[in-house]
C-alpha cells in the first residue's frame, strides 16, 4: 500500500512540474538560442534528365521506368517540355515528411540544356509514397553560378520581418501625418492689427 502511495505522489509530482513548465514558466522571461554552426542555406541538386515522349494518356505506365519519373517543365515563356526525371536523386526530398514546396533543382536535360527549375507540384502513390509524376517551372537564375539557396524557412521570416519594417515606416508617417496642426492660424496677430488702427 505504502509502495502505492509512493508511485502515485510521484507521478502528481512529476505532472504538475510538467504543468508548471510547460504553461507557467515557458513564455517568460525566454531566450531563443541560435546554433551560429547551423545551416542557412541548402545546395542546390543536381538532377539528370532525359527527353520523354508521351506515350498514351498522362501516367500511362509505358511512361515510367524503374529509375526515371515522368515530369513536365512549364514557365519562362517557353512551351510545355516533356522528360524523364531521374528517381533516386530525388526519392529522400519529395517524401511527405521532407516535401519542401518551391525547392529549385538544375535540371540537366541529357547534358544538352541546363536550367533551374522550381519544383511546383508531385503526384505521389497512396502507399509506397513513390513520385508517379512531377512538375517544375523554369526560374530565372544562372544554372552556371546559381549554386545555394536560402532555407526556406528563413526566408520566409526575413520576408515576415522586411513586411513588418514596412508597416512600420507606414505606421509612423501617419502618425506624422496626425501630429500637424490643421487649426487656423492668422499671419497677422489681432494685437498687432489693434496697434495698427490706432496709429
Amino acid at each position: 500500500m505504502n509502495s502505492i502511495k509512493s508511485i502515485t505522489s510521484l507521478a502528481s509530482g512529476l505532472s504538475q512540474s510538467i504543468f508548471k513548465r510547460g504553461f507557467f514558466v515557458r513564455g517568460k522571461n525566454t531566450m531563443e538560442i541560435k546554433d551560429p554552426n547551423a545551416a542557412t542555406t541548402y545546395p542546390i541538386k543536381h538532377l539528370y534528365c532525359l527527353d520523354r515522349k508521351v506515350k498514351g494518356k498522362a501516367g500511362a505506365k509505358l511512361v515510367r521506368h524503374n529509375d526515371f519519373v515522368p515530369a513536365t517543365i512549364t514557365g519562362g515563356g517557353f512551351p510545355l517540355k516533356n522528360i524523364s526525371l531521374e528517381w533516386g536523386r530525388v526519392y529522400g526530398l519529395i517524401s511527405s515528411k521532407k516535401f519542401y514546396k518551391g525547392r529549385k533543382f538544375l535540371l540537366n536535360i541529357d547534358e544538352k540544356e541546363k536550367f533551374i527549375g522550381k519544383l511546383v507540384h508531385t503526384q505521389m502513390h497512396p502507399l509506397t509514397e513513390r513520385a508517379m509524376f512531377l512538375k517544375f517551372n523554369r526560374s530565372h537564375e544562372d544554372p552556371e553560378t546559381f549554386k545555394s539557396e536560402e532555407l526556406p524557412h528563413l526566408s520566409r521570416e526575413r520576408m515576415r520581418q522586411e513586411k513588418l519594417a514596412a508597416d512600420r515606416v507606414v505606421r509612423k508617417a501617419k502618425s506624422e501625418i496626425q501630429k500637424i496642426d490643421l487649426s487656423f492660424k492668422p499671419v497677422i496677430k489681432k494685437t498687432e492689427l489693434s496697434k495698427e488702427r490706432l496709429e
